[in-house]
């Protein structure tokens, strides 16, 4: 029964891995966007401050809209 157990429990942790890998590769897009959307509110003249507080926010409501999509 323990030996079924950790399978089970390994096949998970493979599963869990296996999922981290894929949202990293479907967030890694947003990130570099969020990314270019400081560096272009610096070059129109912003503080480096407001482009990231603008950015940051851009990418917080991002993130949670993809979060509540996925409920």
């Amino acid at each position: 029964m323990e030996r079924e157990a950790n399978a089970m429990m390994d096949g998970l942790r493979q599963q869990i891995a296996a999922a981290m890998l894929d949202m990293a590769g479907v967030l890694q897009p947003i990130y570099d966007a969020a990314d270019g959307m400081r560096r272009e509110l610096e070059s129109r003249g912003w503080s480096p401050t407001q482009a990231e507080a603008s950015a940051g926010a851009w990418l917080t409501a991002t993130l949670g809209s993809i979060g509540g999509g996925m409920r």
